[in-house]
């Protein structure tokens, strides 16, 4: 017992009553006003009363022990990450906490009252109305942005994390030497499946049951019991659906898989399935640790029941090690976690590049002619296409230009040394006239290395003449 256990015990029986309970309840809510009060024993670790206000009933929680009093601050901390916009994309009621107060060494705390029926997981098959709303409720909570758990500070563990958790609790079950050698090859061979420990973390409720749902009108109204919100495997929130059976279990799965990306369907399948089983093993160190024999005594029995037994995880393990063909599902998980291939262009900018590409690359206007592959010489340009255009041009703009297109070619190819000349005449056995000769040299004729070379210019034609001085290279 711990050192609050005398002063708890006292205070229970003082918060037993439920007026005692309404009075605490309007000491943590200023101006509540009660209009009546009832008792409520929903979860033994706790002494709690419906306190009915004036618009709402109010529920308030007491702890009977000091593992209650944790898991209530645990409540708490779990309902306040999850703020107004959180809420808005539930599709159920989630607890708000209203106040606290003082209640001897522990407190007492008091929220809104989730209310509805409630439902037994044995109760549940495969075709059962609430299977599509359970899926509905897991898939939204699975859906919340990671920043819900993450800015309230609650516990964020990756892929790996877990699996060295899974294994840790392995190892602790096997310390106690009453866990089977069969169930214990089979629970470490799915840690060390590196492929199944594969996952994307979500925000997962981290301690869903039959318990904590309430049903109103064959729908999921509400959802309790935030303790454990964290980052975490959505498989653990799935594993509590083996208990009515694995046909239940793939019904709501289906479902689930359809209403966001839950990745691999194998490999969930199997860390639910090793889950479910690892509740024996938490069962186990419990009694252990409580040295409870009644409680061990029920693990171990519950231990021996899975030896020989394939059992839900031997079968989905097999499965997930199968390289079947991918559900249509599985496929379409995949393609949404294909990145999408952004541009780093503007759609301006993407414009302009294809214009450019068009106008440069594909518009034969703007590429120079290639030369002929028989080495003869483009052909001119015809004057009478020269005319046309010119026609054409009046014929757009209105503007008679006033000048003669053949003067103006004449003109300008004597600017640039191009203009037409005289052929050379041909000396006899067909050779090229001497480079001093009359008239120009025939172009289409090559250069000899004496006639690239240049005359030297003598000193006196340079500027300065004699009188420049003479500086030899060496000199400074």
């Amino acid at each position: 017992m711990t050192a609050v256990a005398p002063a708890l015990h006292t205070l229970m029986y003082m918060a037993s009553i439920p007026f005692t309970l309404a009075a605490l309840a309007t000491s943590a809510v200023p101006g509540l006003t009660v209009f009546g009060v009832r008792e409520h024993d929903e979860d033994p670790q706790f002494a709690e009363a419906v306190v009915v206000s004036e618009d709402a009933e109010l529920l308030v929680r007491v702890p009977r022990t000091q593992a209650a009093e944790v898991q209530q601050s645990a409540t708490v901390l779990g309902l306040a990450a999850l703020t107004e916009g959180p809420r808005g994309r539930l599709p159920f009621a989630v607890p708000e906490t209203l106040g606290m107060t003082r209640a001897g060494e522990t407190r007492a705390v008091v929220m809104t009252l989730v209310d509805g029926d409630r439902f037994d997981a044995a109760d549940l098959s495969d075709d059962a109305l609430l299977v599509e709303p359970i899926a509905e409720a897991i898939a939204a909570i699975h859906n919340l942005p990671l920043s819900v758990p993450q800015g309230g500070g609650l516990p964020v563990s990756t892929a790996q994390d877990l699996r060295l958790a899974a294994t840790r609790l392995i190892d602790r079950a096997e310390a106690t030497r009453m866990l089977p050698e069969t169930v214990l090859q089979r629970w470490q061979r799915t840690v060390e499946a590196a492929e199944l420990w594969d996952f994307a973390p979500t925000t997962v409720h981290g301690s869903l049951d039959a318990d904590q749902f309430r049903v109103s009108e064959d729908r999921i109204s509400g959802v309790i019991g935030w303790a454990e919100l964290a980052v975490g495997d959505p498989a653990a929130d799935l594993a509590w659906l083996y208990a009515p059976g694995s046909d239940v279990f793939e019904g709501v799965l289906v479902r689930y898989s359809r209403l966001r990306n839950a990745g691999s369907l194998a490999h969930t399948r199997t860390r639910a399935a090793l889950y479910s089983e690892l509740e024996v093993a938490r069962w186990l160190l419990h009694g252990a640790e409580a040295h409870d024999q009644s409680v061990v005594d029920d693990a171990v029995a519950m231990l021996d029941r899975m030896v020989g037994v394939g059992g839900p995880l031997s079968m989905a393990f097999a499965a997930s090690q199968e390289r079947t063909p991918l559900r249509e599902s599985e496929v379409a998980a995949l393609l949404q976690e294909t990145p999408a291939v952004t541009s780093h262009l503007s759609e301006t900018a993407a414009v302009e590049a294809l214009d450019e590409d068009r106008m440069f690359g594909n518009e034969t206007d703007f590429i120079d002619p290639l030369p002929d592959p028989d080495g003869e010489p483009a052909p001119a340009a015809s004057p009478a296409a020269d005319d046309e255009e010119f026609a054409a041009l009046r014929a757009d703009t209105g503007v008679v230009p006033d000048f003669d297109l053949a003067e103006l070619e004449l003109d300008l190819g004597a600017k640039s040394g191009t203009a037409s000349a005289p052929a050379p005449t041909p000396t006899p056995g067909g050779a090229h006239p001497p480079r001093d000769a009359a008239g120009p040299r025939d172009a289409s004729a090559p250069l000899s290395v004496d006639d690239q070379l240049t005359e030297p210019y003598s000193d006196d034609e340079l500027p300065g003449g004699a009188a420049r001085p003479t500086k030899k290279p060496w000199s400074r």
